[in-house]
């Protein structure tokens, strides 16, 4: 882990991808608290800091970025058992955003909320996820 801090609420999870983000805001791609990681909003950048072109490429890289994540705190796809997710351009997202899902999820699916908005914080980026996972930590 490249850094892990213990708080009373938990401990900060932040990936080599989300390393510069983190120290200009502080914020980290999530937080394992008690059994529970609850990941901050992920979208497709790319390494390099941009986003890959379509909506459907966007959506993949998303889902691959939050993988990253996961994986950092223990946990796998099949521990998510919430997603929320925002748009710009939901209707137009609906069908590959249901096929690139496919790619990462199983039965049981987790619950899931998808919501259409007008902007990211991002300007380049046309989904942000987030999710919560049940992850076995002793420490946090």
């Amino acid at each position: 882990m490249d850094e892990a801090k213990i708080a009373p609420r938990g401990r900060s999870i932040v990936p080599g991808f989300w390393a510069d983000f983190y120290e200009e805001t502080h914020i980290p791609a999530a937080i394992l608290a008690r059994g529970h990681l609850y990941v901050t909003g992920h979208t497709g950048t790319l390494d390099d800091g941009t986003f890959p072109d379509g909506e459907e490429a966007q959506i993949r890289q998303t889902f691959r970025n939050l993988g990253v994540t996961l994986a950092e705190a223990g946990a796998t796809w099949d521990e998510v058992v919430e997603l929320t997710t925002y748009h710009v351009g939901l209707a137009a997202q609906a069908e590959p955003l249901l096929r690139v899902a496919g790619e990462f999820l199983r039965d049981p699916y987790p619950a899931w909320t998808a919501t259409g908005v007008t902007g990211l914080f991002e300007p380049e980026a046309l989904v942000e996820i987030s999710c919560i996972a049940l992850v076995s930590d002793s420490s946090a």
